[in-house]
């Protein structure tokens, strides 16, 4: 039974659990009420990469999120406004400068602008600018991610399948692989907790992991994803961004299985991917601008305070058992994919940062 007062969100936002908003709420603190005739909020999204028309891409994840806050606010109470450099350095500067020249809240999709930050900081002294990530930058909020708890679950999920040989496109060996996209810090806590998870159910089943370099390289992804698959990887993670496409694709054409990050492909892909971590992102970035509008943001504070989002605040997850999943999934497997939910959410499992080196079969 779900206490009174939560709330479960349904449909495109697709929660799985009821939504922790405490956690936001403390977060952001109160501050004083908005006048009756105050003006506009004005919010900025920046990003860098794909396409935010993109379904399912990152950036279309966080911009579907401040379109939402748009639709319900309407222009009177809150103006939004996108700005995506398209891998363009050259325009990443005078971008991020432009959308805190006309904003009181810059929100930062990608860690391409984070050298930047400190100078146009100083220069919008008054504007509020909150990173999807970690940033060194004094006086700018973030947000991170356990993008870990994510993949400990993928691994969980992959190293479950492959062993279950008698399943279509499931090979004898135990390999499963993950394709990041550039090696950073995101990267290097959706491969650890990948490896951990996959090790958790059996320290027998090989690890193969690379990266495409680049969001958008689909014909990257698609290679690698081949080139696993060879070696006997059957199951493979895909939190590379745009470039996932390609590799599923790969994916139906050969004959194995992925796991999707971000959004659930596999409602549009049933016979490839299996199933989704899926980022909260957009739905985080949707109760910011919502809390902003109510008045509810003290943006001094914010500056100062870290947000740490994951399993137990209901932001990242593996998705919601659509059909096409539980077509594909025995339900011994999702029983213990829950299971490893749960251990995370109450603190029975930790996941620590494994080094690259570490993971056998490597790169």
């Amino acid at each position: 039974m779900r206490a009174a007062g939560t709330l479960v969100c349904r449909g495109g936002w697709n929660v799985k659990r009821t939504f922790t908003f405490a956690v936001l709420v403390l977060l952001f603190l109160l501050s004083a009420q908005t006048g009756l005739f105050a003006a506009p909020k004005r919010i900025s999204l920046v990003m860098d990469g794909s396409d935010e028309s993109l379904p399912g891409c990152f950036n279309n994840v966080c911009a579907e999120g401040l379109k939402r806050a748009q639709a319900r606010f309407g222009a009177k109470r809150l103006q939004t406004y996108f700005y995506n450099a398209l891998n363009d350095r050259g325009k990443r500067l005078p971008m991020l400068r432009k959308a805190a020249s006309g904003s009181d809240i810059v929100v930062i999709a990608s860690e391409g602008y984070n050298n930047y930050l400190a100078s146009v900081v100083k220069e919008f002294p008054s504007c509020l600018f909150v990173t999807l990530d970690e940033n060194n930058a004094e006086g700018v909020a973030k947000v991170v991610f356990r993008e870990e708890e994510g993949g400990f679950l993928a691994g969980v999920l992959a190293a479950l399948m492959t062993e279950r040989v008698k399943i279509t496109g499931i090979n004898s060996e135990k390999v499963v692989g993950i394709i990041m996209g550039k090696n950073d810090a995101v990267a290097g806590r959706f491969r650890s907790g990948f490896t951990a998870g996959v090790w958790y159910v059996s320290p027998e089943v090989r690890v193969l992991s690379d990266y495409t370099g680049d969001f958008t390289a689909r014909d990257r992804a698609a290679a690698i994803a081949l080139d696993m698959s060879k070696k006997g990887a059957d199951v493979i993670f895909l939190p590379c961004g745009e470039a996932a496409l390609g590799a599923v694709y790969e994916a139906e054409r050969a004959g194995f299985y992925t796991i999707a990050a971000d959004s659930e492909l596999e409602k549009k892909y049933p016979d490839s991917v299996l199933t989704s971590v899926v980022k909260r992102t957009g739905y985080v970035i949707y109760r910011m601008a919502e809390e902003y509008v109510a008045g509810r943001i003290n943006t001094d504070k914010v500056r100062k305070i870290g947000m740490s989002l994951g399993i137990a605040e209901d932001c990242i997850d593996i998705s919601t058992w659509t059909r096409e999943a539980k077509n594909s999934i025995p339900r011994e497997v999702r029983t213990a994919v829950e299971d490893a939910d749960d251990k995370i959410k109450n603190g029975l499992i930790r996941i620590r940062e494994i080094e690259s080196s570490s993971i056998k079969g490597g790169k």
